[in-house]
């Protein structure tokens, strides 16, 4: 009984640990206060926790590609947005403005999308003044 015990703690404190540990703070890894804007196309989105994800390749004016990774907001937060699992298809051409990574890669944090017929997604809101944190 008592080994049983140890064995649930252990095991709980394993899945506890781990989910604590893939959700992190908006100001740890990307600038509140500075917006990019990126226009591409989409190559892969998903809907998923704790964050979704948007793939992008943006074609430069010299014709190199830049693979974007873009992180989204939670799903439960996107649906009250008025996003779906199906707003953004692999092909759909979309500019994104969002907030740059911190490390300077190409990563940011979706603020708003516009697709090219002009809907518009909205993302991440920025953070209240002096806080360093956003939704």
């Amino acid at each position: 009984m008592r080994l049983g015990m140890v064995y649930a703690v252990a095991m709980g404190s394993l899945l506890v640990g781990s989910s604590a540990r893939a959700h992190h703070s908006f100001a740890v890894h990307f600038v509140g206060d500075e917006l990019v804007t990126v226009s591409g196309v989409a190559t892969e989105f998903t809907f998923r926790n704790p964050h979704g994800l948007l793939m992008l390749d943006e074609t430069r004016a010299d014709g190199s590609v830049v693979h974007w990774r873009i992180e989204t907001n939670s799903p439960n937060i996107l649906r009250r947005r008025g996003w779906t699992p199906d707003s953004i298809e692999p092909g759909d051409e979309v500019t994104v403005e969002g907030y740059p990574s911190r490390d300077g890669s190409s990563s940011m944090r979706v603020a708003r999308l516009t697709f090219a017929d002009g809907r518009e997604l909205t993302g991440q809101r920025p953070p209240p003044p002096g806080s360093g944190d956003a939704d």
